[in-house]
């Protein structure tokens, strides 16, 4: 595992608070399809994830930002998410736009998440620490809004979590806390529209301070990009 230090520079390394889409038309990547339609609605996607889900203010914040980039650039994204569905993901499990291929997975997923349970509770119903770092292009498929642990401290706690969550499924790539704003338009968007982008994300990169709770955290399920289903919650 990462220390604090070697996670930032990893983190810093590519959360850019100037963003590029390149100096041709931005063809955004294909993973994108297999979320959203050709007409821009989320269609059907099935997995399971552990999230944090937001406070009610934290929402309303990311809300507002969210409204400023649609206000500002719509032709350069999908369907809206719906600010219910705003979380942190704290580790990913399976997904697929056929339900079938995961659906036993998830079944033994779901049994090992409850039986976690008792690890997480353990670990008491505590607050993390964390602050925004940028708004960036991850991997040509959403705009996210990085976030970090504020301190070595809050980094450990929230790492003891990830680690229980890793040993039911282990990743072949490491934690990167962010809040996904908006994913895409499948059809890619223009230069000048990836100017405007650019310059309405670089107004709102400015550092905001967040908590997120460990009673709010949650193995979920989903259907789509807009429909996530608390099915345990993982802490008091």
């Amino acid at each position: 595992m990462e220390n604090y230090d070697e996670f930032l520079n990893r983190i810093n390394s590519f959360e850019k608070t100037k963003i590029d889409f390149g100096r041709t038309y931005f063809t955004g990547n294909r993973s994108i399809a297999h979320k959203v339609d050709r007409d821009n609605t989320f269609k059907n996607f099935y997995g399971d994830t552990v999230v944090f889900d937001l406070d009610k203010a934290t929402k309303a914040v990311i809300s507002l930002l969210v409204d400023s980039l649609y206000e500002a650039t719509p032709q350069c994204f999908c369907e809206r998410l719906v600010p219910d569905t705003f979380h942190m993901t704290l580790h990913d499990l399976s997904n697929s736009d056929v339900l079938q291929n995961i659906s036993d997975e998830m079944f033994y997923n779901e049994l090992k998440i409850i039986k976690a349970k008792n690890q997480i509770e353990k670990l008491g119903n505590h607050r993390i620490r964390m602050k925004s770092n940028a708004i960036f292009n991850m991997v040509n498929t959403s705009l996210v809004l990085g976030l970090y642990p504020i301190d070595g401290n809050n980094y450990i706690k929230l790492m003891e979590l990830y680690s229980i969550i890793n040993d039911i499924k282990p990743l072949n790539y490491p934690l990167t806390p962010h809040i996904t704003l908006a994913y895409y338009n499948v059809n890619g968007f223009d230069l000048s529209s990836a100017s405007i982008l650019i310059s309405e994300v670089e107004k709102h990169n400015n550092n905001i301070d967040f908590e997120i709770n460990l009673g709010d955290l949650y193995y979920q399920k989903f259907t789509n990009m807009n429909n996530y289903i608390n099915i345990v919650r993982l802490n008091r």
